[in-house]
């Protein structure tokens, strides 16, 4: 990549990004020619979203590629916590949570793992079957919340869960056989009870 492109995206200069355009129109078609890393995963791991909104509407395509370490900016946007970029990739297109990763983690199991509660949410508002997909380890993005001791994105995806009828889901176990009541009683962290279908976490 253009050692300019890429301090342009880095620091979410629109104007330095536009003189380059002119330079070289082709710029943005070569990038891969040279680099697994595009624009719009740096722009996307430094949160410049007005810059994102200019290289979403320049080059779309940009928002389904992965880079050498295997991840969309989706993927990037939603462990870093970066909620207004997640809105607009999803804009771009609604069907880039179903982007899997390294083992098969999705953008909702990397908020997941961090505790991104605005992104857990917002995830589910654009896709509500998200929340049932497993990576390659069969774990649930409430499986890796609970893994990581991310405890309002428990809360959320519990409320969330019984809310829309699906306890089903609380019970779906990983490939050891681990479902999350397994892993909270397990890590000690924190006790789970499962009281009059309604599941409580205590301190």
């Amino acid at each position: 990549m253009d050692m300019r492109l890429f301090q342009a995206a880095d620091t979410g200069n629109i104007n330095l990004l536009h003189h380059l355009l002119a330079q070289s129109s082709s710029i943005l078609h070569t990038i891969a020619l040279a680099s697994n890393e595009n624009p719009l995963h740096i722009a996307s791991t430094a949160g410049h979203v007005e810059f994102v909104k200019e290289m979403i509407r320049l080059k779309p395509g940009f928002a389904k590629e992965v880079n050498q370490d295997g991840f969309s900016p989706i993927h990037l946007a939603s462990a870093i916590g970066h909620l207004e970029i997640v809105k607009e990739l999803l804009k771009v297109d609604r069907e880039l949570w179903r982007l899997e990763a390294r083992i098969e983690w999705t953008a909702l199991h990397y908020a997941a793992s961090r505790g991104r509660v605005d992104i857990i949410r917002e995830m589910l508002l654009a896709c509500p079957e998200s929340i049932e997909d497993v990576n390659v380890h069969e774990e649930t993005a409430l499986h890796l919340a609970v893994k990581n001791s991310q405890f309002k994105a428990i809360h959320f995806m519990i409320n969330w869960i019984t809310g829309m009828k699906k306890d089903e889901i609380l019970n779906m176990k990983d490939e050891l056989g681990n479902s999350i009541l397994h892993l909270a009683t397990w890590r000690k962290h924190r006790q789970a009870s499962y009281r009059m279908g309604t599941w409580q976490y205590c301190s």
